[in-house]
């Protein structure tokens, strides 16, 4: 609309203009930003009224120097999230951090809002949109997830002055009874017993290596992140100490640091995993070796002998793979950890103890705090020690 056809009213700053349909109000208003004047337009009420109330309305924000919430009227979820994942970006966050930012608002998120502006966005609406992913089968840890996304892009959009406040944060998830949650799955003692058996009889001692890591609670890519310098060996005693500070993902294969500080940690094998990591940094500076190379303290230990260089973080995955083909044992990496934990809570080993071996944040599997001591963690060794070495 022409604002030159547009005429003054009565009521400074509301002008009115002719249409097919009829006559139309208009409103227009001035106001300095940032030491300069800046102009406000919006056309299109049908009454004088509900010009004035709108007018009204943008002065109240001037006023308050809010004027950025009209500014931003039509700025979209779409728009708004481009700018922030920028900012996000030049931040100090890992690879796996941002990715999975990306991801949740990709799958979850940028469908269903994003291109609807920030400011109509509206509670109940988003209410409804997460509670359908409850019954839709999605447990409410990942439902949480999506709302901690989507959360943080509405506190970043008010805090860079998009939006005044965010509306969607004061929401209450209770568990749908329609929701299905799938279990974590676990190896019963004899379906464990197969598994360790088929790999010692088909795997390769390097390649068992990295799997027995795994059945002690590791996670795959503090296996794979595991280098030279990490590995302490006391020959004398046969003991080897195994520092965990780093992880390879998909996104970082040339590592990062672990996920929280409490994943640092210093972790202490003996017998058989003393033998396996001795074999297997011996194999790794003989791979290097056939390469005319040296292997220093930054290098990986589990490498390909094919080109010396680190093996892909899917390595232990392509492993258990070869294990379910041949022996129809369906397992991952992660279950192994899972594995762990459950038969060490079983066993019962002080929580507090376990929780430190395996490198969680905080535990919610504890109902209650005990402190954890190199005793106790002495002590859960040789219980897993033999639990695990079961025939």
């Amino acid at each position: 609309m022409a604002t030159k056809n547009w005429k003054p009213t009565n009521y400074p700053g509301i002008y009115e203009y002719s249409i097919k349909s009829g006559k139309r109000y208009s409103i227009r208003l001035r106001y300095k930003k940032n030491g300069k004047y800046a102009e406000k337009s919006e056309a299109g009420f049908k009454t004088i009224a509900a010009a004035k109330t709108k007018k009204s309305e943008y002065e109240n924000l001037i006023q308050i120097k809010k004027g950025y919430v009209f500014e931003n009227g039509n700025l979209t979820l779409n728009e708004w999230h481009s700018e922030y994942m920028e900012i996000f970006r030049a931040k100090d966050y890992s690879k796996d951090t941002i990715k999975n930012k990306e991801t949740m608002y990709k799958n979850h998120i940028k469908e269903q809002f994003g291109n609807i502006p920030l400011q109509k966005i509206a509670l109940d609406y988003y209410e409804k949109y997460l509670l359908s992913k409850l019954k839709e089968g999605y447990s409410r840890n990942t439902v949480l997830g999506i709302h901690r996304t989507m959360k943080a892009i509405m506190n970043a959009a008010v805090k860079y002055e998009k939006i005044d406040k965010n509306r969607l944060k004061n929401i209450e998830l209770k568990e749908s009874s329609d929701n299905y949650v799938v279990k974590t799955q676990i190896l019963e003692d004899e379906e464990f017993r197969l598994f360790t058996k088929a790999c010692k009889e088909s795997l390769s001692k390097y390649d068992y290596t990295m799997i027995h890591l795994a059945i002690w609670g590791l996670k795959r890519g503090e296996v794979m992140g595991i280098r030279v310098e990490n590995l302490k060996f006391d020959t004398k005693n046969r003991i080897v100490e195994v520092h965990i500070n780093s992880s390879r993902t998909l996104n970082t294969p040339e590592g990062k640091g672990t996920k929280t500080i409490s994943g640092v940690r210093t972790l202490t094998f003996s017998g058989e995993g003393y033998d396996l990591l001795l074999y297997s940094l011996n194999k790794a500076k003989s791979i290097a070796k056939d390469f005319g190379m040296i292997l220093n303290s930054k290098d990986f230990v589990f490498r390909s002998p094919f080109t010396n260089k680190p093996w892909a973080v899917t390595r232990m995955n392509d492993i258990l793979n070869k294990i379910n083909k041949a022996y129809g044992l369906k397992v991952h990496p992660h279950m192994l950890r899972h594995n762990f934990t459950t038969q060490a809570a079983l066993s019962g080993v002080n929580k507090a103890d376990l929780q430190k071996f395996i490198g969680h944040k905080n535990s919610a599997m504890t109902e209650y705090y005990t402190h954890s001591t190199s005793t106790g963690t002495e002590k859960l060794f040789n219980i897993m020690q033999e639990k695990l070495s079961q025939k």
